[in-house]
């Protein structure tokens, strides 16, 4: 049997004339063929002909065609590759560098000067390549590959630490193989499928998603030029996509806008819409509810047949609002170390506001403290140097996750939150910081907000949509806020309840994958002078 390796070389060599990636530059597209990919991949192992095999090649830059080349180009000569976040600082790549040791780093023109300022004092001399100065064109699609054992690592990727000590996954052919043929398994991709590239390939999600699958499967993969939502969705109708992966930030954000363009509408035609909306999320009938809200799928991608949601939990009625578009999410359950894939809904076998059932080859347990662990193929190597670390989530073959939920009657996985995240109250209750947010932003004025305990107080943080509320005429912004965090969270217990808010009219702190980081709020909220 083929590793996905295997058959992405398979797909270069016997599909040479094959669309896979498609770029765009300036407002153009401009595709390239299996054939164009090889010869970039021959290029990239030309430019770093010293590579040896197990050597470390750190990629650090933006997404586009040419990142996904130079990470096969790296597998295939029996390299190891280490996507990193191009947007990190030189001092937090610099630890990165340290820590796994590369002999190349690829880059591109605007991150130059950033990799220049990280290697001055890394101690060794390691080899810069920047694509910008690459000549793809001279190449002879020529190029290296390298039989690789099932049980080799050929990734490294870093988590997202919140000190200078960052943790390196180790992912094997055997780890990334068994996501691409678990997805596979599930039957719902169509050979006409095809993607679009919005999240960092640096994480496991989107590396997975968006670079593994449509490379190994030969289904094309679009890039966008500019990450605004004009783009995103410009770039999703004028190409036709089938499959949109994102995170729950993402959906929030389209379903926000959705709901503001609605509450706009004429009185009549207003009510009309919500009506619909409340019978369909009742009573899902997707041929009627595509025709019902036309205009809302010629928006957003009239081609769009899967909505892929993951890297944290999406509000169960951004969901169910969406289901009732006429649109189809299957929310998804992961971790880097897991490669990512543990669970995910399928089209026919869904539950709204759960992850899903386990994929295939993939066992999932709840220890007695409520805590999520898997065991199966899909379970990274270890951390990187680091086998204390590793010794402290993988006991017997299960990886311990730090999620914690259940698993119901019907093998569905609940997450219900993070251990580390869990706020225990003085009075010795758990309160899960996340449930009382998704409540909150079931408010149409309110964007985000981050829930932390301070002073034996829950404390919020919150960006309302300042323009909504201009458009309203609400001057007194704070009182009625107030009032917004009241209603929406009074089925609550009263120990749920949040004592003192703040506001800010900037981007609360998250990762590249749009996990709030919530370790941040207490400093944020020294900030902020109201």
């Amino acid at each position: 049997m083929k590793t996905f390796v295997e058959r992405a070389f398979e797909n270069i060599r016997e599909h040479p004339e094959k669309e896979i990636l498609i770029g765009k530059r300036n407002g153009k597209y401009f595709p390239l063929t299996y054939g164009d990919f090889g010869k970039q991949i021959s290029t990239f192992q030309k430019a770093m002909e010293n590579l040896g095999e197990e050597d470390r090649v750190v990629i650090f830059m933006e997404n586009r065609p040419e990142w996904v080349s130079a990470f096969f180009a790296v597998l295939f000569k029996g390299g190891i590759a280490v996507p990193v976040d191009y947007l990190l600082s030189a001092r937090e790549l610099f630890n990165i560098l340290k820590d796994s040791q590369p002999r190349y780093i690829v880059t591109s023109g605007e991150n130059l000067r950033k990799v220049k300022e990280a290697i001055k004092n890394i101690g060794y001399h390691v080899h810069v390549i920047n694509t910008d100065e690459l000549d793809f064109s001279t190449s002879s699609g020529k190029f290296k590959f390298t039989e690789r054992n099932i049980d080799d690592v050929i990734v490294i990727l870093y988590t997202s630490g919140t000190t200078g000590n960052p943790k390196g996954v180790m992912l094997t052919t055997r780890n990334l193989d068994h996501n691409v043929r678990a997805v596979e398994k599930l039957g719902f991709l169509k050979e006409d499928d095809k993607f679009v590239a919005i999240l960092p390939f640096h994480h496991t999600y989107p590396l997975m998603a968006t670079v593994l699958l449509p490379v190994t499967l030969r289904l094309p993969l679009v890039f966008i030029e500019k990450l605004t939502p004009t783009d995103i969705l410009s770039t999703i109708n004028e190409q036709g996509v089938t499959i949109l992966v994102g995170v729950p930030k993402l959906y929030q954000v389209i379903h926000h806008n959705i709901m503001a363009e609605i509450k706009k509408l004429p009185a009549v035609k207003r009510r009309a819409v919500m009506t619909a909306l409340k019978l369909f999320r009742k009573f899902d009938v997707k041929p009627i509810e595509k025709k019902v809200f036309k205009e809302i799928h010629n928006r957003i991608g009239k081609s769009l047949r899967f909505m892929i949601s993951g890297g944290a939990k999406l509000s169960e009625e951004v969901w169910r609002d969406f289901e009732a578009f006429g649109f189809n999410i299957l929310e998804g359950y992961g971790l880097t170390e897991t490669s990512p894939l543990i669970s995910v809904n399928r089209p026919d076998k869904k539950k709204i506001g759960t992850a899903g059932p386990p994929v295939d080859e993939v066992e999932v347990k709840v220890t007695e403290k409520g805590e999520i662990i898997v065991r199966g193929p899909n379970v990274m190597k270890g951390y990187y140097n680091k086998p204390e670390e590793t010794a402290k989530v993988i006991k017997d073959g299960w990886f311990y996750t730090g999620d914690l939920g259940y698993i119901d009657e019907d093998g569905f996985i609940h997450i219900t939150g993070r251990a580390k995240e869990v706020i225990v109250l003085d009075n010795g209750k758990n309160v899960y910081p996340e449930d009382i947010e998704l409540e909150i932003l079931k408010s149409p004025y309110i964007l985000e907000v981050g829930i932390f305990y301070q002073d034996g107080k829950l404390k919020a943080i919150v960006r309302p949509d300042f323009e909504l509320l201009v458009e309203d005429g609400i001057e007194d912004v704070r009182e009625f806020i107030k009032k917004e965090i009241q209603r929406t969270t009074r089925h609550l217990q009263p120990y749920k309840k949040v004592k003192e808010f703040k506001l800010v009219d900037r981007e609360l702190p998250r990762t590249r994958i749009g996990k709030l980081r919530r370790f941040l709020l207490p400093e944020l909220w020294k900030e902020i002078k109201e």
